[in-house]
């Protein structure tokens, strides 16, 4: 009996998405799947209309998925190196039971396929994989049988080029100074700076090209001004390379504390 009940719900889904999609694209044929179906044969449609995330933008507009009704969203990501592909949903309001998978366009076959619990409002799931230059497709899906599932996602893909901090240091009033270690192949560098450990508030970053950065014995340094004197600051950095007009960033390093900024 739940084999049937497995192959029912699973067309039923199947139905609702060719019935979502269908004034934006030509749906694909209705298929009834057999009962060892997997979840790529119901959710891998290429041909559904795709949101399209911009490599390490902020999250997307709020965007919701009904059980029964529009039950899928699909989005879209194109990356032009080779890297880490982190994809981070936001729940905007509790959500029960929801699946994430990630696909390769032109494959038949999920790079990543997780069914969820409960996430709760304003917590995230996260999901990191490598992969290589190419297009990527994202579906949510709401399993849950009931309430609205409401959410944010974003997407980037990360460099392992990576690089970290040697030294933090104030040298004049309202300036730090940071020496970083080089990195091989990158097109720049980034710092930020911040008064909280968790880089929440008062956040100040630097940018520079790798070429303006004067290494000596694989050392750079980079300076910032107007940050607030007297107060203690935590300094991370990261590295990026450029594609095709997109920066492609690292993850940041470890933190280190300046005590006090003249």
């Amino acid at each position: 009996m739940r084999i049937f009940e497995k192959i029912s719900r699973r067309l039923a889904i199947t139905l609702a998405g060719v019935m979502a999609c269908s004034s934006f694209a030509v749906a694909p044929a209705i298929t009834a799947y057999a009962a060892d179906a997997t979840d790529a044969d119901v959710y891998i449609n290429e041909e559904a209309t795709a949101v399209k995330l911009v490599n390490d933008a902020d999250y997307t507009a709020e965007a919701e998925v009904k059980f029964g009704g529009e039950n899928t969203k699909y989005y879209e990501f194109h990356s032009d190196i080779d890297g880490k592909l982190r994809v981070t949903v936001k729940a905007t309001d509790t959500i029960k039971d929801f699946k994430v998978g990630i696909w390769k366009k032109g494959e038949k076959n999920f790079l990543s396929d997780e069914d969820t619990k409960d996430l709760a409002k304003d917590k995230t799931y996260e999901k990191e994989l490598n992969v290589k230059a190419g297009d990527y497709r994202i579906c949510i899906a709401n399993n849950s049988g009931e309430a609205t599932a409401k959410f944010q996602i974003k997407a980037a893909v990360l460099t392992d080029k990576t690089t970290k901090i040697r030294n933090a240091e104030s040298p004049a009033k309202k300036t730090a100074k940071v020496t970083i270690k080089k990195a091989k192949k990158v097109d720049g560098y980034e710092v930020r700076f911040s008064t909280s450990k968790d880089f929440d508030k008062n956040v100040k970053t630097k940018s520079v090209k790798a070429k303006k950065i004067e290494f000596k014995d694989k050392k750079g340094t980079i300076e910032k001004s107007g940050l607030k004197s007297g107060k203690k600051y935590y300094v991370q950095v990261r590295t990026y390379v450029k594609e095709n007009g997109v920066k492609y960033y690292s993850d940041w390093s470890k933190s280190k504390k300046i005590a006090k900024v003249k």
